[in-house]
């Protein structure tokens, strides 16, 4: 199991509606602690469970009031004990809490089984404190960090409350997979021929896996603080702090235009399906353009990522670097299966070709939020062709309105087999809807947190399509 893997799953078990935001990577963990500033990516989607990039800075390390900074304080909300076993069935307590179950029956000779006991707590800052920091506190506007985050037209956002592990903990993770494995949810999933993994990772003592952050306002040295998540005032706006204005999917400034979320959270559920899609064919028109031989080449490579996706984030990370440095920057890779794709993305001096590492970083970033198993899924719905039917079919079910509370829906799948359906249906179960087939449709219940999984899914079925045809 890896650490970007395990926090995702723990930050979605303590906190179903979505806004507790995993850490990704353990060595950067330290730079996710109340009071650090992040900033959003170079390209933020509203569907990333992690939109943010560490800094090397506090809130302190850029003000101008020294005796401020030195107050800046971080209070302990006590302890949460979390115990996580299944060995073919999945059971979890979160403080005391019933947390939902998903039975899964094995079959043949599949086996799967996964434990992890860890205890949190959470630390956080004080709202009286973080109210005297944004009434006395000043920022260096000639501090160098501010300046270049100024010039790049980047937010920064203070972290005010974490998750932390108050002790060691040892996350585990294995499965063999021979058979066939029926979940609760109707779905039968085969996976033909053997697969086998043991994974864990050791989460040591202190360390962050989870956040929560606010936007900073600065306007001439002043701060602000955005309490409010559809607030879409950027940082440096030139515009009165604590300006609000929601449902606009741009700021006008100096003449740019400067990309805000791509969806505006109050369109209709129609409307919010083809500003998706409008999205997705924007992003990915770079893939479609592509060579018969070069889309070949780039879903080999692709392929063989998700299927060792080990490899995934790292070279998700190299290609935001690559697109934010300027100075040349040169992409790597120790596995042959991957070279193809690497080299293709750059020329040969390095050069990285900006609109189509963007599409691909795109793709990337949508794989991310899929399960292991979803993108097994997806390697097999590649291999039997059925992407076409797939993207229709969830297109459909995020016309229906889950967004902000939970919704039925029925589907037409009468264009897949049995099989086939079985495949679509487990991903759509895994990406966090409840489904049954219904004849030819599938009929099943959506909720918030399931609609951006499954645009993510959405995002990733449109880009492989567009490399298979």
């Amino acid at each position: 199991m890896s650490f970007d893997k395990a926090t995702k799953s723990l930050a979605k078990q303590l906190d179903p509606a979505g806004d507790l935001i995993p850490v990704q990577s353990i060595i950067d963990q330290i730079h996710f602690r109340p009071f650090c500033l992040v900033a959003r990516k170079r390209k933020n989607y509203w569907w990333q469970s992690c939109p943010y990039n560490k800094t090397e800075y506090k809130l302190g390390d850029v003000m101008l009031s020294g005796d401020l900074a030195a107050k800046l304080d971080i209070q302990d909300s006590g302890q949460i004990t979390i115990v996580d076993q299944a060995d073919g069935t999945l059971e979890g307590d979160i403080a005391g809490n019933v947390v939902d179950s998903t039975a899964v029956q094995v079959m043949g000779n599949a086996s799967m089984s996964h434990a992890r006991s860890v205890k949190l707590k959470k630390i956080h800052i004080c709202p009286q404190l973080l109210d005297s920091v944004r009434r006395d506190g000043k920022i260096d506007l000639n501090h160098d960090f501010i300046k270049q985050t100024k010039a790049m037209q980047k937010d920064l956002y203070v972290i005010t409350e974490a998750v932390e592990a108050v002790e060691e903990a040892k996350f585990e993770e294995s499965n063999k997979t021979e058979g066939s494995i029926f979940y609760e949810t109707y779905i039968k999933l085969k996976l033909e021929g053997g697969r086998g993994s043991k994974k864990e990772i050791i989460i040591p003592k202190a360390c962050i896996l989870a956040f929560r952050a606010k936007r900073l306002l600065i306007r001439d040295g002043s701060l602000g603080i955005s309490h409010f998540p559809r607030d879409k005032t950027g940082t440096f706006d030139k515009a009165r702090i604590g300006m609000c204005t929601p449902g606009h999917a741009g700021i006008k400034m100096a003449g740019k235009t400067r990309q805000m979320d791509i969806i505006a959270p109050k369109l209709i559920p129609k409307e919010k399906s083809k500003a998706l899609q409008k999205e997705v064919e924007q992003e990915c028109a770079q893939l479609s353009m592509l060579s018969s031989n070069l889309r070949d080449k780039f879903l080999t490579g692709l392929l063989a990522i998700m299927k060792e996706n080990d490899f995934l984030q790292e070279l998700e990370l190299q290609l935001e670097q690559g697109l934010e440095c300027t100075d040349q920057f040169k992409l790597k890779t120790g596995k042959p299966e991957f070279q193809d794709l690497v080299d293709n993305l750059q020329d040969s001096n390095g050069t990285m070709f900006t609109e189509l590492a963007d599409a691909v970083l795109y793709l990337l970033q949508a794989l991310h939020e899929l399960t292991e198993f979803q993108l097994m899924l997806l390697v097999e719905s590649v291999e039997k062709k059925i992407l076409n039917e797939q993207l229709a079919l969830v297109g459909s079910i995020l016309d229906n309105d889950f967004s902000e509370g939970e919704g039925e829906f029925t589907v037409d799948a009468q264009l897949l087999s049995e099989e086939e359906l079985n495949i679509t249906g487990a991903m759509i179960t895994m990406s966090g809807a409840t489904v049954k087939k219904n004849g030819s449709s599938l009929a099943g219940t959506g909720n918030p947190a399931a609609f951006p999984a499954l645009s993510a899914l959405y995002v990733a079925l449109y880009a492989l399509n567009a490399l298979s045809t």
